[in-house]
């Protein structure tokens, strides 16, 4: 009896593995399309950029005794990211001054939380920014008020200082966070009608200073633009502000951090969400009297509330990342800002300036994808989407691949199916550099570190950046992309006509 039970297990156990080894092995066939006939956008270099959140000024982990503002390590990952703009701003921005004490900033009673910018926290950040190839946008506070106007005698004395010191030539200006939330944080609410109003008088400003009179404005970083609050402050600031803006600016998150799970950052249902919002950004602007306004996510990351623990800084977050780079650059926008480059859950350093994952997808795609943007279609994939897939020219410069190259990224979220990409039309029989993104422990997802083809990408030294090396795949070749991971795919040989350096855009 106990002979037939055995026999009973190992047969049951024989067919158990065989099961999962068939469902291991489970693909689908995707066919990618690229229609490189002509552009659908044509991005800034500075695409991809990122933020330090103003809080940090609140709780003063940017404190000279704190945080090391020129160790070399810093300022070699911020040059992996460069060209690209630092934005110094978030909800915090409303609740600081300049140059002030403590006592004279605490009497004022402004509000239970402020902080205080010295002009020595300036000075770091222009260096900083200076000497990494990048570039500072600073956000002013917009809730100090004399009566139902914006007092700037504050922002006058920064903007005064940063003139003597040279460093408007190497800065751009917000004013507020967020504005369509101002009743939700306790803040004095204001209309699209005022915020315009203040923001005509910081341009009023900026133009006393001779060499100030060249920095950009970026506003009005709504949260929201598909609410009604959101969508009336954008379209109306648009009609008062268009002839002068920069860009215009709003935000966007999936979902909340404090209440994630890995899994939500896998359900496939999040990922339409962006192209929703675009689409109604785009609207809006497309009925203001500015309807061809630069458009940016200035303020953005996976989840809102700073992240989700032990998640946002995992290889998992990739995957929301890479679609948010993706979506933005192929429905028109010029500029996404990752939000943020140190603090918070979603950090892309951690405390000791350590990359997450979040950085390496990013330092990537600074490498290998260029400005100019293609549509993709695919066929085969389940609804809604678990493989997704954009396309860009490579970016040639300071790396050894040729004008008219093309660089295709995607992604597969799907646990348990690996997909096989094939392409279609010239891009059948061309040989492929393949750079495999995978968690460091195979499948494992909350893994802080990242393998490209295999090897974990880690610096070799505080001065240095990581070779990482492409699997080439021969002619007609398919690209497997196992479940959950990423891929960059370079077709050296394209030839790509619009990809050429004499039809680049300037």
């Amino acid at each position: 009896m106990r002979s037939k039970i055995l026999s009973t297990f190992v047969c049951l156990f024989v067919f158990v593995q065989s099961v999962s080894s068939e469902e291991d092995e489970r693909e689908i066939e995707v066919t990618v399309t690229v229609d490189t006939t002509k552009r659908v956008n044509y991005v800034e270099k500075y695409f991809l950029s990122f933020t330090i959140d103003s809080n940090a000024y609140i709780w003063h982990f940017l404190a000279p005794d704190k945080f090391n503002f020129s160790s070399s390590k810093l300022q070699t990952l911020m040059r992996g990211l460069s060209p690209a703009m630092l934005r110094v701003g978030g909800t915090s921005a409303d609740y600081l001054f300049y140059n002030r004490s403590p006592k004279v900033v605490n009497s004022l009673k402004f509000h239970s939380r402020v902080g205080v910018v010295t002009w020595t926290d300036i000075v770091n950040l222009i260096e900083l920014t200076r000497s990494t190839g990048t570039r500072l946008i600073f956000d002013l506070n917009l809730q100090v008020r004399i009566g139902t106007q914006w007092d700037p005698s504050n922002a006058l004395e920064l903007i005064d200082f940063c003139s003597q010191m040279g460093f408007c030539e190497s800065m751009d200006w917000e004013l507020g966070n967020e504005p369509d939330w101002y009743e939700r944080d306790d803040k004095v609410v204001l209309t699209p009608q005022q915020i315009g109003k203040d923001y005509r008088t910081l341009k009023g400003l900026l133009s006393h200073f001779r060499n100030c009179q060249s920095s950009s404005i970026y506003g009005p970083d709504v949260s929201r633009v598909t609410s009604s609050a959101g969508g009336n402050i954008l379209s109306g600031f648009a009609n008062m502000t268009g002839h002068f803006m920069g860009a215009l600016t709003f935000h966007h998150y999936y979902f909340g951090g404090n209440t994630a799970t890995p899994q939500t950052y896998l359900n496939a249902s999040y990922f339409a969400d962006l192209g929703r919002v675009i689409d109604r950004a785009k609207s809006l602007v497309s009925k203001s009297l500015f309807p061809r306004l630069p458009l940016w996510l200035g303020e953005t990351s996976d989840a809102h509330s700073a992240g989700t623990k032990d998640v946002s800084d995992r290889f998992v977050s990739g995957f929301l990342w890479m679609e948010k780079l993706g979506v933005a650059a192929a429905m028109g926008l010029k500029a996404v800002l990752r939000q943020q480059l140190y603090g918070g859950y979603y950090t892309m350093l951690d405390k000791d300036l350590n990359p997450n994952p979040d950085y390496w997808l990013s330092w990537i795609h600074k490498r290998f994808v260029g400005q100019s943007v293609f549509s993709v279609s695919v066929s085969g994939v389940p609804s809604p989407p678990t493989t997704r897939v954009y396309a860009h020219c490579t970016k040639t410069e300071g790396s050894t691949y040729k004008p008219g190259a093309l660089t295709v990224f995607a992604l597969n979220i799907d646990q348990n199916v690996s997909s096989s990409l094939s392409f279609s039309g010239q891009f059948a029989k061309q040989r492929i550099h393949v750079y495999l993104l995978e968690a460091d422990e195979p499948g494992n997802v909350l893994s802080k570190f990242v393998k490209v083809n295999g090897i974990r990408l880690i610096m070799p030294t505080d001065k240095s950046m990581p070779r990482i090396v492409p699997n080439v795949l021969t002619a007609e070749a398919s690209v497997k992309l196992p479940p959950t991971t990423m891929a960059f795919l370079v077709f050296p040989d394209a030839g790509i006509e619009l990809c050429q350096e004499r039809h680049a855009r300037h």
